[in-house]
């Protein structure tokens, strides 16, 4: 019995284990091109993503020669693609560890490649052979939910901005099973002037103040029936993130099966400099200075399953011209991204970037309050609306 016992955990682990071996030998073999072994002596260029041109090496690899033939940009690949990337360094979470200490050759020389790496969250995020693994055998784990906590007194204090005094409208109540769900994959994301930080943890961060906002005028302004799950996704292990919100958009389609739209909603931070992060971000709406929003949506580009993607990129394409017929320039436009983000799980889920790290809370809370417009007007245009 206790030899089946470890048999069966060892079968268990079997994915968990062939898959790191295959990113440790992905790994060896990357390093030893950039370090140019084998030697050849052929007079070939080195690939410009590894080095500054080859001038710094003294002789070309065979890896290398071969690495050449492939015109690819692995740097974009890897900070574009994939779910964990420089975008989302682990200094910026309040973790220390860097792939830079095991592999020197990823310095932080503008002209060598500069990631912030961790092979197996990488892996783990988005190809679906590890997510056993990643869950600790077929044992559900639930994610804790967020609860705000009382600001500690003698820490220091951050003054939420005053509600902008808004037009009386007519409070509508919503009637019927809720039609929008909102969630947050990162629900530590949050706004620098106003929190002081990226990420907030123990206490309510900017985001889901965004995303209350958002449900709240879709309910009190047009009458849609909503609901905000605030689950928190990201505080324990941030990589296993969107392991954890796929399990729950998977809960909420089983309690409301008549979610028409779901939105992951989150903050971008599209530039290491502060002020051309601000720029990319923010545009002006009625004279005041608001958040523009990105709308992201998934594919399978990196050979998961997501027959419907086509699907998700309609709906956000429409949704993008009622943003655009309503407010001009505050939408930063679609990008069409490589991995999943939970999107097959839904035909209209898609991933929104509420203004950026560099934005007040107050801005984004007025582009929440333009999103709703655009997604009432799409509700509006919609048969048998």
């Amino acid at each position: 019995m206790r030899w089946q016992v470890i048999y069966r955990r060892w079968r268990l682990g079997l994915p968990f284990i062939k898959g790191v071996l295959l990113v440790a030998t992905c790994f060896c073999l990357v390093s030893l091109a950039a370090a140019g072994w084998p030697r050849l002596s052929l007079p070939v260029a080195a690939v410009p993503v590894f080095t500054d041109g080859g001038q710094g090496f003294t002789g070309q690899g065979l890896f290398r020669r071969v690495l050449e033939l492939y015109e690819v940009d692995f740097v974009q690949v890897f900070s574009q693609g994939l779910p964990l990337s420089s975008r989302y360094r682990p200094a910026e979470i309040g973790h220390t560890a860097g792939a830079s200490d095991l592999f020197p050759w990823l310095s932080q020389s503008s002209s060598k490649l500069k990631l912030s790496l961790q092979p197996l969250g990488l892996v783990q995020n988005e190809l679906g052979w590890f997510q056993l693994a990643a869950r600790g055998g077929d044992r559900f784990h639930e994610p804790p939910r967020l609860e705000t906590a009382p600001v500690n007194p003698n820490g220091p204090q951050v003054v939420s901005p005053q509600p902008l005094p808004q037009p009386l409208q007519p409070v509508l109540k919503p009637e019927g099973p809720a039609r929008v769900a909102v969630y947050h994959t990162h629900t530590s994301e949050d706004y620098v002037p106003t929190a002081g930080s990226t990420h907030t943890y123990g206490r309510e961060a900017g985001i889901v103040a965004v995303g209350r906002e958002l449900v709240q005028q879709l309910e009190e302004k047009h009458g849609i029936p909503c609901i905000h799950d605030i689950t928190l996704h990201d505080a324990d292990v941030f990589r296993e993130a969107y392991l954890r919100s796929a399990d729950t958009v998977a809960r909420l389609l089983k309690e409301q099966p008549k979610l028409q739209v779901i939105l992951d909603i989150h903050r971008d931070a599209p530039n290491k400099d502060s002020v051309k992060s601000r720029t990319m971000t923010t545009t002006e709406i009625h004279g005041q200075q608001v958040g523009r929003i990105y709308i992201i949506v998934g594919t399978d580009r990196l050979g998961l399953a997501h027959p419907s993607w086509p699907e998700n990129h309609a709906f956000a394409l429409e949704l993008q011209g009622q943003l655009e017929a309503l407010y001009p320039g505050l939408s930063r436009g679609i990008k069409i991204d490589t991995a999943r983000f939970n999107q097959q799980l839904h035909p209209r889920l898609i991933l929104i970037e509420i203004g950026g790290d560099q934005n007040s809370l107050e801005e984004a809370m007025l582009a929440a309050d333009y999103l709703a417009d655009a997604l009432a007007a799409w509700f509006q245009s919609q048969p048998g609306s």
